[in-house]
């Protein structure tokens, strides 16, 4: 939890003199979609789909989005415990363009996320299965770099509790 404040806290600095800055392009129009489909790692293997509406085009030399993000994770802990992991949270992210191909973005998210986990016994070969419906919250950093006006990569990381912390993959912009 140390590693997430000191993430948003490193990012709300950074955010903080960006709006100085010359460099920063054009934000995103009001009404753009950014879907991600990104594979994840840490702990365990997983992947997350996020999707991301630009609400307000201009705040604060940025643009303002509320979106979805799904985590799923699948991961053994020592060898005799292993969690599979599913949570589904909406998100909010304030972003900048500092190119027109390259944008960061930092955010918050606050949903539902549910684990099965199964686990050995101690001293016993028995098994025994738990699953929990839980909150999960948390906030995220990452940035995008789109190749075409409408594709390109990103990555994040993220804590949700429910998903990996890490993740890459691709992105599509309408």
């Amino acid at each position: 939890m140390k590693r997430f404040f000191a993430v948003l806290t490193i990012a709300a600095i950074g955010f903080s003199f960006a709006p100085k800055a010359n460099a920063i392009e054009d934000q995103w129009e009001k009404g753009t979609l950014v879907v991600g489909a990104m594979a994840g790692y840490y702990p365990g293997f997983g992947a997350t789909l996020t999707g991301d509406y630009v609400l307000v085009d201009t705040w604060w030399k940025g643009h303002f989005t509320v979106g979805a993000q799904v985590n799923f994770r699948h991961w053994n802990y020592s060898g005799s415990i292993k969690y599979n992991d599913l949570a589904a949270a909406p998100r909010a992210t304030y972003g900048l363009n500092i190119t027109e191909k390259f944008e960061v973005h930092a955010g918050a998210m606050i949903g539902l996320g549910y684990r099965a986990h199964t686990y050995t016994g101690l001293g016993t070969e028995e098994k025994h299965k738990e699953t929990k419906l839980g909150l999960c919250y948390g906030g995220l950093a990452g940035v995008r770099f789109f190749f075409t006006e409408n594709f390109g990569v990103q990555a994040e990381f993220n804590y949700s509790g429910y998903g990996p912390y890490a993740n890459a993959g691709i992105a599509f912009k309408f």
